[in-house]
C-alpha cells in the first residue's frame, strides 16, 4: 500500500513538471473578446440597438427598397477611437441582415449612390448620448460592403473640428467595417 502511494506521489509531481504550459497571455489577447476581429485601431463601443424594422429607420429610395425586400435584421452601433496624433473620431457601423445575397448587393450598390437616402446611425436618429458626439453627415469618412448576405454601413468624423477629405476618416471606416460580422452576431 505504501508503494501504491509512493508511485502515485511520484506520478503527480512528474505530471506537474513535464505538463505542457498554457500559452502566455498578453495584455491585448486577454482584453480581445473572442471572435472579434482585429483592427489598426483600438474601437471602443459606446451605444448599439438592434430596431426590429430597417424601413422605419431609413429615409428615401432605400426606405422604399426595404419596403419590398425586408432586412432579416439590422444593428447600430457607435464606437470611438484616437488616431496616433490624439485626435478621437466616431464612427458609426450598420449591419443589414438580408435574405439572400442578391438583395444584400442591391441594397450595398443603393447605399453607395447620391441622393438614394440612407440607414440612420444613432447619431442621426438623435439617440440620447453621452457627450456631444460629431454630426456624421459627410461623406469622407464614408465607406460599405457587403459579405454574402451581410452589407456593413459605416460612416466616421472627428470630435471637436471640422471634417475634411484627408483620408484618415476614410481609413479609420474601412477598419471599422471588419466589426460588422462581430457586430451582426453580439448586438449591444
Amino acid at each position: 500500500m505504501l508503494l501504491l502511494c509512493a508511485v502515485s506521489v511520484v506520478s503527480g509531481l512528474l505530471w506537474v513538471m513535464l505538463k505542457p504550459s498554457a500559452p502566455p497571455n498578453t495584455s491585448e489577447d486577454s482584453t480581445q473578446d473572442a471572435g472579434k476581429p482585429r483592427t489598426a485601431y483600438d474601437f471602443e463601443s459606446r451605444l448599439s440597438d438592434k430596431p426590429a424594422n430597417c424601413a422605419e429607420h431609413s429615409t428615401g429610395k432605400i426606405s422604399e427598397f426595404f419596403a419590398d425586400h425586408p432586412c432579416e435584421h439590422l444593428t447600430r452601433a457607435l464606437y470611438t477611437t484616437q488616431l496616433d496624433n490624439g485626435e478621437r473620431v466616431l464612427t458609426s457601423v450598420v449591419t443589414v441582415r438580408m435574405p439572400d445575397a442578391e438583395s444584400a448587393e442591391q441594397l450595398e450598390r443603393m447605399a453607395t449612390r447620391n441622393a438614394t437616402g440612407n440607414i440612420e446611425d444613432l447619431v442621426t436618429a438623435g439617440r440620447d448620448l453621452p457627450e456631444k458626439y460629431p454630426s456624421l453627415s459627410h461623406d469622407y469618412g464614408y465607406d460599405s460592403t457587403q459579405r454574402q448576405r451581410l452589407v456593413v454601413i459605416g460612416e466616421s468624423s472627428y470630435f471637436g473640428r471640422s471634417d475634411s477629405d484627408d483620408g484618415r476618416l476614410k481609413s479609420v471606416t474601412t477598419e471599422a467595417l471588419k466589426l460588422g460580422d462581430y457586430q451582426d452576431d453580439h448586438p449591444g
